[in-house]
């Protein structure tokens, strides 16, 4: 027979009086780094994609690039970027609060989704500032109609006509991993619906009215965000002919 050790039944009686389970020093310090992580990556993100490109665009040209106060002369152009502006501010508001603990609900990915989210967003930086570097002078962010730049189509440009807003879209997937959330995913949708007004409304129709059958060539062989297909290169020639 078992011998029982009058201690041992002291501590566990002592444990089930609700005293709460300190976690080890190493288990406590990784569980609040994790939780870090998605804010550290939002600082990272929008100092790389905005911050650094503004400056190395003002030093280099003596001009920062940014457009947003000209767009502003129809109602597509403000919603445009009123619903870029309201994503961006909404993902860092939920990554705030995911990182106080304070954004009930999430789904919990584990360890994977958390490697995934800082692996397609490290990915996505990486495509929207070597597209914003082969830009050179004609970055912009936001459309001015009294401007006409050149037509950019080598390196990624050559794969999409809209590589920048590809990687921001990838950035808002990774951020969708990082904090698994329905309001993150909305935060997503809402900056592709951005996005595609953008795209199509405003940066479209100027481009083409300032580089005409140059663009609209461009077009029938490029795609829009991501690379197309041969045959659908091809079809789409044909048709336009």
């Amino acid at each position: 027979m078992r011998s029982h050790n009058p201690g041992d039944h002291k501590g566990r009686a002592g444990d089930h009086k609700g005293r709460p389970r300190v976690a080890p020093t190493g288990e406590s310090v990784c569980g609040d780094n994790a939780m870090k992580l998605p804010l550290v990556c939002f600082i990272l993100c929008a100092v790389l994609i905005f911050g650094f490109r503004v400056g190395l665009q003002l030093r280099r040209t003596g001009d920062h690039g940014l457009r947003l106060a000209k767009q502003t002369s129809t109602a597509t152009e403000v919603a445009a970027t009123v619903l870029q502006a309201c994503a961006l501010f909404g993902v860092l508001v939920l990554t705030v609060l995911d990182t106080m603990s304070h954004l009930p609900g999430q789904l919990d990915l584990g360890l994977p989704g958390t490697i995934a989210g800082v692996v397609v967003c490290a990915l996505a930086v990486a495509i929207t500032m070597l597209s914003q570097y082969q830009m050179g002078d004609a970055w912009r962010i936001g459309v001015d109609a009294s401007e006409k730049n050149r037509l950019v189509t080598d390196g990624m440009f050559k794969l999409s006509r809209n590589p920048i807003y590809s990687g921001m879209l990838l950035v808002g997937i990774g951020f969708v991993m990082l904090v698994p959330h329905v309001l993150m995913v909305c935060c997503a949708v809402l900056s592709y619906i951005g996005f595609e007004i953008q795209v199509r409304k405003v940066e479209e129709p100027y481009l083409r009215s300032s580089h005409g059958e140059n663009y609209g060539e461009y077009c029938r062989n490029v795609g829009r965000y991501f690379p197309r297909l041969r045959g659908t290169r091809n079809h789409n020639s044909r048709v336009s002919k």
